[in-house]
């Protein structure tokens, strides 16, 4: 889900960069008063586990995706969780609430 709403209308792709946001906090952290913390756009592949989007796509890897939707009915039905996904003892932690 997007809740933020910043998805192209007509192509459905994301409106804003992956770090655009980071980008206009680190201009602004001066006069903010601020320290900002970067991160990366990591993404899981089955050829090499966690590497960056544009790792992932420069080198053509498979990027294996699972929505917050899919996980929820994951762990209502019981089904098994992929690790690549969430750690087993957080899986138990949300599954025992």
């Amino acid at each position: 889900r997007d809740m933020a709403g910043c998805k192209s209308s007509i192509s459905g792709s994301d409106f804003y960069g992956p770090y655009q946001a980071q980008d206009f906090a680190r201009d602004q952290a001066t006069e903010l008063g601020m320290e900002t913390v970067p991160s990366l756009n990591l993404v899981y592949t089955e050829e090499e586990g966690y590497v960056t989007a544009e790792h992932a796509e420069a080198r053509g890897l498979h990027i294996k995706k699972l929505s917050g939707t899919q996980f929820r009915q994951m762990l209502r039905s019981g089904e098994e969780i992929p690790e690549w996904f969430a750690f087993r003892s957080v899986v138990e932690v949300l599954r025992g609430c």
